[in-house]
């Protein structure tokens, strides 16, 4: 009966990881508008949107890097057979888009 609750227990955890793993993967869409929107209200937005002066320099590849690395964060976290493959891949999930969000409000700094 015990090795039940263990079993149980191990396969609620899963599931609840699971859910918050997609949770936040499906979360990035809305919250890349809203850092948009915060990246334009930068003083130096308008003159790069008008003039093309004064934009970031921040490099393309780190923006599809990190959306790369937090995609198969977040497959790893639905596939991985073991317990710790599947937190340490949630937390490289949010590192990466945090990385990725970060990348995008500093768009015209």
């Amino acid at each position: 009966m015990n090795a039940d609750l263990t079993t149980t227990a191990e396969a609620e955890a899963t599931r609840r990881l699971r859910k918050w793993a997609t949770v936040s993967a499906l979360l990035m869409v809305p919250a890349t508008v809203l850092a948009g929107l915060v990246a334009l209200t930068g003083e130096k937005a308008g003159r790069c949107i008008g003039y093309n002066e004064n934009c970031g320099s921040t490099p393309g590849w780190l923006y599809q890097g990190s959306l790369l690395v937090a995609g198969a964060a977040w497959l790893t976290v639905l596939l991985a057979p073991h317990r710790t493959a599947r937190g340490t891949a949630y937390l490289v999930q949010l590192a990466a888009q945090g990385t990725f969000l970060m990348a995008v409000v500093t768009t015209y700094a």
